[in-house]
């Protein structure tokens, strides 16, 4: 028994994933409480008394979303004996665990020493804008400790004895990924299932490479037929069109949004705004009733927060797609305002969260405080003059920005394009590349569809790919310091 526990704690992951449990501990026994208000308003649930009650149908019948997030929920509420809070911290706490674990593994496989892989590791994960999903119920921890996961499969591929199970668990993963976050499009699953893929192709066979690609086709291609036939739209999200009128209109300047209404281009869901409860659209659209009895479709407001829209609702469905059309018709008629919006979103990617420094717990204060150091926060405002519909309510929030955070970014999605040009030339792919390769493609693709099709959430979809770029920036800072002290010794040794 001995051994084994010298065996298990000789791992970089364990060591981090014990030492990750005590600072979360610290940081609840000083005043960090568990926030379940996101279970009453959450646009991305299903609302919660109906969710909890019976998650399977409920999910059943989920089009604004990928089904896994509410399943994962809605299921562990449904099963549990315990409170709801108790019960999603503690499964919130596990992804944390899961989280610190697979960082600093990622780091060893890597090739950083098992001493720094776990501080490398602990830096990723008590990052306080990372830490703070696991002190509420929404989805951001765990699909950044999924999208860990799968590069730590990826880097393990070449190595590993078994590559049918090794790409068979990396489709898993991205899948799992994809039907969490519709972020992580289905092109995105699908290209680093490729990568897998090829990577071993010399030790697989047909059948696998078949089984391989049927686990996202299947999963992913099932539940878009399954929406196709529920309600005519083969998506994983149906509000996109919104989200699209969300991340165009506003910017557009009012007089500019009233003439293209009066001339019938945009229609009057354009003037109302994206995201508002239904009863605001309701008489800019023919007379609608839910063709389903089913709660999580048929009611168009939560019980558990009478301010909070239920998005799932089914006379939703033509506003998304009449907002998706006036969306594309501000952006055709006058493109510079999708410029400007873009511009606007990508500066709030590097924006930081502001709830840990409010916190009630000294010790994540105090984390947050050194991270700011750490992150050379600089404070500034993210403004919208000009616009026709400020997003805020007002014309310029102040926020604080991580100017740390814009170099690393650059860093690594430049390292990944370095390696596919060496690639191009037919040079050999060591694991680093595999990991810097796949991750600039993640990074790249988070940034570059977070603000092609958004507004304002930019810096939430960053806390998903930062434990993941912090892991991967320390791997080019070590091999920077190598690279230093090789060309030191040798210009000693002349």
């Amino acid at each position: 028994m001995s051994d084994t526990l010298t065996r298990v704690w000789s791992r970089a992951g364990a060591r981090a994933a014990v030492m990750w449990s005590v600072v979360y501990v610290v940081v609840c026994a000083t005043g960090q409480r568990f926030d379940t208000r996101y279970l009453g308003y959450g646009w991305q649930l299903i609302p919660w008394d109906v969710l909890s009650a019976d998650p399977v149908r409920s999910v059943w019948y989920l089009h604004v979303q990928p089904p896994l997030w509410n399943l994962f929920l809605g299921g562990l509420a449904w099963a549990s004996p315990l409170g709801d809070s108790i019960t999603l911290q503690m499964a919130m706490a596990a992804i944390g665990v899961a989280g610190a674990f697979l960082a600093a593994e990622l780091a060893t496989s890597l090739g950083l020493s098992r001493r720094w892989a776990v501080v490398v590791a602990l830096v990723a994960t008590l990052n306080p804008e990372v830490l703070k999903g696991a002190f509420e119920p929404t989805y951001e921890l765990a699909t950044g400790v999924l999208l860990m996961s799968v590069l730590l499969v990826l880097v393990r591929l070449p190595s590993t004895t078994n590559a049918r199970r090794g790409v068979l668990m990396l489709a898993v993963l991205v899948t799992a990924t994809t039907m969490t976050r519709s972020l992580y499009h289905p092109v995105w699953a699908v290209a680093l299932v490729l990568f897998g893929l090829w990577m071993v192709r010399g030790r697989i066979d047909r059948r696998t490479v078949m089984a391989t690609l049927a686990v996202p086709v299947l999963v992913m291609g099932g539940w878009m037929a399954k929406n196709q036939f529920l309600f005519g739209d083969a998506t994983l999200s149906s509000w996109f069109g919104m989200n699209l009128q969300r991340a165009v209109i506003p910017v557009l300047p009012r007089a500019d949004l009233e003439k293209m209404h009066a001339a019938g281009e945009v229609s009057e869901i354009a003037m109302i705004g994206p995201f508002g409860n239904y009863d605001l659209y309701v008489d800019s659209m023919p007379p609608c009733e839910s063709t389903r009895a089913h709660r999580s479709l048929s009611e168009a407001t939560r019980t558990t927060d009478q301010w909070s829209p239920n998005f799932n609702y089914e006379c939703f469905l033509p506003i998304y797609s009449i907002a998706g059309d006036d969306a594309l018709a501000v952006i055709r008629e006058h493109p510079e305002v999708w410029v400007e919006g873009r511009m606007w979103s990508l500066r709030a990617t590097f924006a930081v969260a502001t709830l840990p420094a409010e916190s009630e717990s000294i010790a994540m204060r105090f984390l947050d405080s050194t991270f700011s150091v750490a992150r050379l926060d600089m404070g500034g405002v993210l403004s919208t003059y000009g616009w026709g519909t400020p997003i805020y309510g007002q014309l310029e929030a102040g926020v604080d920005f991580g100017l740390v955070l814009i170099p690393l970014y650059a860093v690594i999605i430049l390292a990944g394009a370095r390696v596919m040009v060496r690639r191009l030339r037919r040079r050999t792919m060591r694991t680093n590349d595999v990991a810097l390769l796949a991750t600039s493609f993640t990074v790249a693709f988070t940034i570059v569809v977070g603000t092609v099709a958004e507004l304002g959430e930019q810096a939430r979809f960053r806390t998903m790919v930062d434990p993941l770029a912090t892991v991967v920036g320390a791997l080019l800072i070590a091999a920077a310091v190598r690279a230093i002290r090789q060309r030191q010794a040798s210009s000693v040794g002349r």
